[in-house]
């Protein structure tokens, strides 16, 4: 046999062939080390102030009082800068007068509101004499007190004399359910 001779020149590449299976997966890699904080990000819009209310029912009331304190609602103020907002609604009614007057109004921490001005409501009533009108009428007196301390605050519903007025019989909440709303709300616009 003669000697092996040299290799040729390689051939031209061949099709390609088909693909394999999938292998299996591998393992969970580590943790990768933790990357640096980020920048700040840009300032949000001002934020809602929330809703901080309460309110004192009462069924049935029938206070025949003329004169002091009614009935109190204990709140929790949040901040220095809000105001409360309170309402009564409940019935309200003078009897056996003339040309007589009543006033209910609310106080906090036991004085009046002064900012911007007290939160009042009057009824009046003519030929009301000889027991001719006995009106038990639902009514609303609403306002907001400025300028109340944060904290513990005790709004408190009054009745008594009208400015130039004397003395009528009154009464507060009768047959049907009163009640004293309150509520934080923010500062009003400028």
């Amino acid at each position: 046999s003669g000697n092996k001779g040299e290799d040729g020149p390689p051939g031209p590449k061949g099709p390609q062939g088909p693909s394999g299976s999938a292998g299996s997966p591998g393992n969970k890699g580590d943790t990768g080390a933790r990357g640096s904080q980020g920048p700040p990000g840009p300032k949000g819009a001002p934020g809602s102030f929330g809703r901080n209310w309460k309110q004192c029912v009462f069924k049935n009331l029938n206070d025949p009082r003329d004169y002091g304190l009614i009935k109190e609602c204990i709140f929790k103020k949040a901040s220095h800068t809000s105001g409360l907002r309170v309402f009564w609604s409940g019935t309200l009614r003078l009897y056996n007068c003339h040309a007589c007057c009543r006033r209910w109004y609310f106080t906090f921490n036991g004085a009046e509101c002064s900012t911007p001005g007290a939160i009042d409501g009057v009824v009046y009533m003519i030929h009301g004499n000889s027991r001719k009108k006995d009106l038990h009428r639902v009514r609303h007196i609403e306002g907001v007190c400025e300028k109340i301390h944060k904290g513990t605050v005790r709004v408190g519903f009054w009745v008594g004399n009208c400015a130039g007025y004397g003395f009528a019989d009154a009464f507060t909440g009768w047959n049907s359910v009163s009640r004293i709303y309150v509520e934080e709300v923010p500062p009003q616009q400028a």
